[in-house]
């Protein structure tokens, strides 16, 4: 095993790195998308079936007469519509210029008659009404005729300003006339513009006109009038409301707990947070407040047990970073907050127990578009008004005063609660009057309604996974494979597409990496300690999570390795031989060998063996490699064999001078000092380059020596010539030492003298002559056996 650190270094580094990454951390979840939310999408005014619609009297819930609120077409409309006020009073007659006083008056049963002479009535007194305009006059008789009409005719006819006018004529009526429970009117409002003068002062004559001299019947009058249509005054109050609710989304405001942040002489009470000792200034501070991934921080409000008692001093600080804050700084309530991402506000009161205090996001506006048209004739200019609330509390209340481009927006997050998913707006409209009379429209129309802030934020939430824990392994042993990857979980990236990545301390322990969807820890050869793995997992948002584990490698001692020998190592019988052979071990030393014969000894330090087999044959022979706990054993096979062991003991070439043009004869000793014989040894003799000659040896018995002879003619031009012997030059033959199979001498050559250099020289020339001759023989006695052959034998047909 190889020897793990312990340095000081590499222990800082893991307790930094479990610091800075703990055990199954996260990281975080991120903003996936952020969007927003109207929190009034009735107030296109698409559908009237939104709305809760109504028109009412004034102080009463009794259904408006005047008023309408409707939804149609796209917008909201209350519209307060007046007719013209008209009242009808009768003026009868007050006096008669013929005296017929039984008809003057209203009706009341008494009668002036008449068969021939007229009736004349006036004075219509008009006490009281005279300041109101005239609409229609029309003359009114209370009469009867009890008989047919069958030559007599009765007229009426009226005299005003001057002017003389035919009313009616009745005559050859079928049966009696009666118009005394229902009187008989004319509309004379046509015959000129009247007035109060001239009504009062007109004269109704009633003639009663006999033809011959019998009466057909008679007329009987109680009364006769002027019944008038006036324009009157009048006043009265009604109002249209139209309502709506939203819901299905949080709405944008952040309740601040006051049971958490800093208390300075201030603390918790029932009503909420007050001075902690009466009459005294108490402060708090809030926890810091962090602005919505990608909003708006909008406006503080806060609510007090008795709004008369309002002393509270509200102050904010802001950062980036949420650690660095600018100094508090004073606000008004509801003021809009400056744009930051973190915030804190702090209160101060002597009085006042404050209730709660909330801060919206986005600044949440009601916005509306619309006008005011018509006309406001007659209309209360103090008590017209249109109101506007939102969750039952009022926004605002505006005076219904004509007015073609109505545009308004309202702060409302003072009126939405903390997880509230609701909210209701109303809108209210009063048309309080006080008129002449006169025929009025006046209409509120809203094209468009909408409330701002509302937000929806998509988190992309970090990966799942299921912790691996720490793993325990062992030096040498196997790896470890850990599922992994199916067994995490992601609200948005599937498992298969999670990013994996390692962070490992220590690479010469183990290495970490991700196989189809598995962690697998693998071990580094030889190798024991720990390593820190962090795990980490990316989503494709780029969200992580994480998990630190440690990887714990338990030593072992390993065992030496004994390297493999030769399969069948050859060796010489009783003589020593040195084997070579290799080892490992890479975590002991001091090792020892030992084997299983006396003959065999090992050197571990030089890395040989020493081998003196006793006996011929195959043999084998254990050797133990062993360190201080464990051995490795392995088996060499020898070959022993007997073999011969030649030798040149000597080249021998006489002991007189050699001279230029000699011939020399070489002898050459060879003898067998190895333990078996040798057949056919060869032996080649060579004077420096050239061959001289070779021969063989038929058989040499072990400790016999042989020799052959070679002779070699001295050349003229050389003074010196190193002669050498080889014995068995193609091994052929097997022996226990190759290295001992030649051997060479050196030579002096001195010149010849003259006169046997001519001696030589002839000598030579009957050496060619003879050679000639022998070969001319040889070609005499080939043409004389071909000559004396017999001819071939030919078959006979």
């Amino acid at each position: 095993m190889r020897a793990h650190s312990t340095g000081s270094m590499t222990a800082i580094f893991l307790l930094l790195l479990l610091l800075l990454a703990p055990i199954g951390s996260v990281s975080g979840r991120s903003v996936h998308e952020a969007s927003t939310v109207d929190l009034l999408p009735q107030g296109t005014f698409a559908q009237a079936t939104d709305w809760s619609l109504g028109s009412f009297t004034s102080f009463s819930e009794d259904s408006a007469t005047y008023t309408d609120a409707m939804v149609a077409d796209q917008r909201m409309t209350m519209v307060h519509h007046r007719p013209l006020n008209a009242d009808r009073m009768t003026f009868w007659a007050q006096s008669s210029p013929t005296e017929s006083n039984y008809s003057i008056g209203a009706p009341d049963g008494a009668i002036s008659w008449s068969a021939g002479p007229v009736i004349e009535l006036s004075s219509f007194n008009a006490f009281g009404s005279t300041q109101y305009e005239i609409l229609d006059v029309d003359v009114v008789v209370a009469f009867s005729v009890p008989d047919a009409l069958y030559q007599d005719s009765v007229r009426f006819s009226l005299n005003y300003d001057g002017q003389f006018e035919s009313l009616v004529t009745f005559s050859h009526t079928q049966g009696s006339l009666d118009y005394l429970t229902n009187t008989w009117s004319s509309d004379v409002t046509g015959l000129t513009d009247w007035t109060w003068d001239m009504l009062q002062t007109a004269i109704v004559t009633l003639d009663y006109v006999s033809v011959g001299s019998t009466d057909d019947s008679r007329l009987n009058v109680d009364a006769v009038g002027m019944s008038v249509t006036m324009k009157t005054p009048w006043y009265g109050g009604e109002y249209g409301s139209a309502k709506t609710m939203f819901s299905g989304h949080s709405m944008p405001v952040i309740g601040l707990d006051l049971e958490q942040g800093t208390f300075d002489n201030m603390a918790a009470s029932s009503c909420g947070l007050q001075p902690s000792v009466s009459s005294t200034s108490g402060m708090w501070t809030s926890e810091v407040i962090e602005t919505p991934a990608l909003q708006r921080i909008g406006r503080a409000h806060y609510t007090l047990e008795n709004e008369s008692l309002d002393d509270v001093v509200l102050e904010y600080a802001s950062s980036d970073d949420g650690e660095s804050f600018t100094p508090f700084a004073v606000m008004s309530e509801h003021m809009l907050l400056p744009d930051h991402a973190y915030t804190q506000l702090r209160v101060t009161t002597i009085e006042a127990c404050i209730s709660s205090i909330t801060i919206d996001v986005n600044d949440p506006n009601l916005a509306l578009q619309g006008r005011i048209f018509g006309d406001v004739d007659g209309l209360d200019p103090v008590y017209s008004r249109w109101l506007l609330f939102v969750n039952d509390q009022l926004v605002t209340n505006e005076p219904v005063a004509l007015n073609p481009s109505l545009v308004h927006t309202f702060p409302i997050g003072q009126f939405m609660s903390p997880g509230d998913t609701t909210l209701e707006v109303e809108v209210k409209s009063w048309f309080t009057w006080d008129s002449n009379g006169n025929e009025s429209t006046t209409a509120l129309e809203i094209t468009s309604m909408s409330v701002s802030g509302g937000y929806a934020i998509e988190w992309d939430e970090d990966p799942e996974c299921i912790a691996v824990g720490d793993q325990s392994l062992t030096e040498d042993g196997g790896g470890r494979i850990l599922p992994f990857l199916y067994r995490c979980t992601d609200d948005r990236t599937v498992s298969e597409n999670l990013g994996v990545m390692f962070t490992n301390s220590n690479p010469a322990l183990v290495t970490v990496d991700l196989t189809q969807g598995d962690i697998r820890i693998s071990l580094q050869p030889e190798a024991s300690g720990q390593a820190t793995i962090v795990t980490t997992v990316v989503d494709s948002a780029g969200n992580t999570w994480s998990e630190t584990f440690i990887v714990n490698v338990a030593n072992v001692d390993d065992t030496p390795v004994l390297e493999e020998f030769q399969s069948l190592i050859p060796v010489e019988l009783a003589v020593p031989a040195e084997i070579s052979f290799d080892y490992s071990d890479i975590d002991s030393s001091g090792l020892t060998a030992s084997t299983n014969r006396s003959w065999a000894t090992v050197d571990v330090f030089n890395k040989t063996i020493t081998v003196v087999p006793p006996s011929p044959g195959f043999t084998s022979v254990l050797i133990s490699l062993c360190d201080q706990s464990s051995c490795h054993d392995r088996i060499m096979d020898l070959e022993v064999l007997s073999l011969p062991d030649l030798v040149i003991e000597e080249i021998d070439v006489g002991s007189e001078p050699v001279q230029a043009g000699d011939i020399l004869s070489i002898r050459v000793f060879v003898r067998n000092i190895g333990q078996a014989e040798a057949t056919m040894v060869s032996v080649r003799c060579e004077a420096g380059t050239q061959l001289i000659d070779y021969d063989s040896i038929p058989v040499l018995q072990p400790g016999s020596v042989a020799y052959l002879t070679f002779d070699w003619q001295v050349p003229d031009d050389i003074t010196q010539q190193q002669l050498r012997a080889v014995i068995d030059r193609g091994s052929e033959i097997t022996e226990g030492d190759e290295s001992n199979n030649d051997a060479q001498i050196a030579i002096s050559i001195e010149p010849a003298p003259s006169g046997e250099a001519q001696a030589s020289d002839s000598e030579v020339v009957s050496d060619g002559m003879f050679w000639g001759l022998t070969v001319l023989a040889l070609l005499v006695i080939g043409g004389a056996f071909v000559f004396l052959t017999p001819p071939k034998i030919k078959k006979l047909e």
